[in-house]
């Protein structure tokens, strides 16, 4: 599959509200791709790139820290292919786009579910009988893209259609029928999202640095 199919605007875009998603700054061009300063204990910055490109080689030459990340729209092989030596290549995922509206389901019986809208940002939540949280993930809508972040269904409550009404209660709010609905799916996700009537548009790739 070509990394070509992820414009660098699309990204961008979808960068944008994912930083507003999670409260970090809006990309900032840098070595031919896109730099997000997440600054967690775990990550201090990402660089994300709709292609390959001379900036990638060049940059990680320069990164000897792990919590410095290198994505690429593209495969794992293509990402390791212009890596130096002692990176290391994460789990695959996904950059994926909706192709069609989630057909409608009821929520299963005995879950409850809420959604709040803060600002640009929406969080639904579907909670057990229990009270223990289900379900839940977040979606934001732009100028340019509506894109969904952190979906998750928790491992006891799966397969009950949780992540298929979480997805539709997320839809909902979206407000611009000609903004393209996007995600980054993990592997797992990603039947989820094929089912819904989803499409891969590309690998998502991720590396770091593990030693010299």
């Amino acid at each position: 599959m070509s990394n070509q199919t992820v414009e660098p605007l699309m990204l961008n875009a979808w960068l944008s509200a994912r930083s507003i998603a999670r409260g970090l700054p809006l990309p900032v061009p840098e070595y031919g791709g896109f730099r997000v300063d997440t600054k967690s204990e775990a990550e201090v910055a990402r660089w994300v790139f709709a292609k390959v490109g001379l900036g990638i080689e060049k940059l990680a030459r320069s990164i000897s820290d792990p919590r410095y990340l290198l994505k690429l729209c593209g495969s794992r092989d293509e990402l390791h292919a212009v890596l130096p030596t002692g990176w290391e290549l994460h789990a695959p995922a996904y950059f994926m786009q909706a192709t069609s509206k989630p057909a409608a389901r009821r929520l299963a019986e005995g879950y409850k579910i809420e959604a709040k809208h803060v600002g640009m940002i929406v969080e639904v939540r579907i909670f057990s009988e229990t009270g223990a949280l289900a379900a839940g993930g977040y979606a934001v809508e732009t100028q340019d893209v509506f894109i969904y972040d952190r979906i998750l269904t928790a491992p006891d409550h799966r397969r009950k259609g949780l992540g298929h009404v979480l997805m539709l209660t997320l839809h909902t709010a979206r407000q611009r029928s000609s903004s393209p609905e996007l995600l980054v799916a993990t592997e797992d996700g990603r039947a989820l999202y094929l089912a819904l009537g989803w499409k891969t548009t590309s690998p998502y790739s991720t590396a770091s640095f593990v030693s010299a």
